[in-house]
């Protein structure tokens, strides 16, 4: 516990120095946080249907949301330093009347897919003008994500029972993002973006791949404070 608090302290004291000496008059000299909202594509992220060998459930797009945040920047108009990126992924579907092919069941399907992305590393960022109103930024580093999909199937033939399944993966890899943001006001910023992730997360147990890989778009709001 001492050394704990001794610890705590030092950090303490570090930031406070470090905010002694760093201006804060203007939006691009504070720390930054990034809100994301858009949606992911990745190459091929599609599930077996138990009982078929034709039909694959697709959740290879996915709407995300999440947040960025960026340590004090060095520079001026050119500025660079650390961030961190947290990013949900969701896609929930159900369909009724689905015909098996061979078995020549019916039955009703209903998915849901968790994607969970927690990435961090250096960033760069370059405002055109002189009066800080346009920025183009990029970012990347290592990432680690966490998948969850479940599937329920039900049979109208009310003989067979409800079949369920479930696979959970965690998976490391690389991002690398980049964007361009124009200011609203003193404190805020609009712009697009986009994001490129590779990991590697193993699916095969329900007819999934082992490598995914996707791009992202996303409308980005970013607030120094």
């Amino acid at each position: 516990m001492k050394i704990h608090a001794i610890a705590s302290a030092a950090l303490l004291v570090a930031t406070v120095a470090q905010a002694q000496y760093h201006k804060y008059d203007t939006w691009d000299q504070n720390y930054t946080v990034q809100a994301l909202l858009g949606a992911v594509k990745y190459d091929d992220l599609k599930f077996e249907v138990e009982g078929s060998e034709d039909i694959k459930v697709d959740v290879s797009t996915l709407p995300q949301l999440g947040g960025a945040w960026t340590t004090l920047p060095r520079g001026e108009r050119f500025q660079y330093g650390l961030e961190c990126t947290f990013l949900l992924g969701f896609k929930f579907d159900q369909i009724n009347h689905l015909y098996l092919g061979g078995s020549g069941a019916y039955i009703s399907l209903s998915t849901s897919m968790w994607m969970f992305d927690f990435s961090g590393g250096a960033y760069a960022s370059l405002f055109l003008d002189k009066g800080s109103k346009i920025r183009i930024y990029a970012g990347g580093g290592p990432l680690m994500a966490y998948a969850d999909y479940r599937s329920e199937q039900d049979y109208e033939d009310a003989g067979t029972p409800t079949v369920s399944s479930s696979e959970s993966a965690f998976g490391l890899g690389l991002y690398a993002r980049t964007g361009v943001e124009i200011r609203l006001h003193h404190k805020g910023m609009l712009g697009v973006g986009v994001r490129g992730n590779w990991s590697n997360m193993d699916f095969t147990e329900i007819g999934g791949s082992t490598d995914l890989s996707g791009f992202a778009g996303f409308i980005t709001y970013t607030a120094g404070f």
